[in-house]
């Protein structure tokens, strides 16, 4: 299944979300893979499927 997962900036909560696309069994699986793939000092606001 295919996961959009958003993020942005740590603290900069008037920035413009990024999206990530994973492939990914589970909402957690989808997670783990983006987690790994974030610049540092981003955070996930959200993950949805596609």
């Amino acid at each position: 299944m295919t996961w959009f997962v958003r993020h942005r900036p740590k603290g900069d909560t008037t920035a413009a979300a990024a999206v990530i696309e994973v492939q990914a069994a589970t909402p957690a699986d989808a997670i783990a893979q983006a987690r790994a793939t974030l610049p540092e000092g981003h955070v996930m606001t959200s993950v949805a499927p596609y």
